[in-house]
């Protein structure tokens, strides 16, 4: 048996962005939340919708026309996310967002995707996403809730240390030795103790120490 072909993983900024979702029902539901966290202007079209998508219509933080699909509506979109009980439906707006080179998503329909979406558990900062490719999602699920379990609050005080550290110092050997004494050295061992006090006393006198040689702004 050949070995299916491999998703390359991308995280996407959809901050602003116009996303359409054909469908209303619990997947749907599901895939709206997502886009949502993520900053998007989202726009749902389905006969019917959950409580929950209904009330965020209410407040304004999404669209929600309360009809069928109907040709065109793909157009002035970014991405559109396809999740009904109708295959033909999901065909159609695979369809006619491919052809005017929109990115589609169809729920349990592998061969109508340009893109799978992982199962996702959020620390902070810090994602985990799984994908087995569409093939076995409760898999990608189970395995999701595992490895997010293993996150702890040590690594989300690492990964916005690290952003911070990104932010004020210049690029450069230096700050890339520092960022690793965070990430898997010193100063992040002793926040994985809980250590934060002394971790802070490390990294006071590896900043000082810039200071001194003139390296850090």
């Amino acid at each position: 048996m050949p070995s299916p072909r491999l998703d390359y993983a991308v995280c996407l900024r959809l901050e602003g962005r116009h996303i359409l979702l054909v469908g209303g029902g619990a997947v749907a539901e599901g895939r709206a939340l997502a886009v949502l966290d993520a900053g998007a202007r989202l726009r749902v079209i389905a006969p019917a919708a959950t409580p929950t998508l209904r009330r965020l219509a209410e407040e304004g933080r999404l669209e929600w026309l309360p009809r069928p699909y109907a040709a065109g509506d793909v157009r002035g979109h970014h991405l559109v996310l396809a999740a009904t009980d109708d295959p033909a439906v999901g065909r159609q707006v695979a369809a006619e967002a491919r052809a005017l080179g929109l990115w589609v998503n169809t729920a349990d329909e592998p061969e109508l995707c340009d893109f799978t979406l992982p199962s996702v558990g959020r620390r902070g900062p810090i994602t985990v996403a799984v994908s087995t490719g569409g093939q076995a999602p409760a898999l990608a699920s189970h395995l999701r809730q595992a490895l997010t379990a293993q996150v702890a609050r040590h690594h989300v005080w690492r990964a916005r240390l690290s952003g911070w550290l990104r932010g004020h110092l210049p690029r450069g050997g230096a700050r890339q030795r520092l960022l690793k004494d965070v990430a898997t050295g010193d100063i992040g061992a002793r926040l994985a103790r809980g250590e934060r006090k002394a971790a802070w006393v490390l990294l006071r006198a590896e900043l000082k120490a810039w200071k001194t040689s003139g390296e850090a702004p």
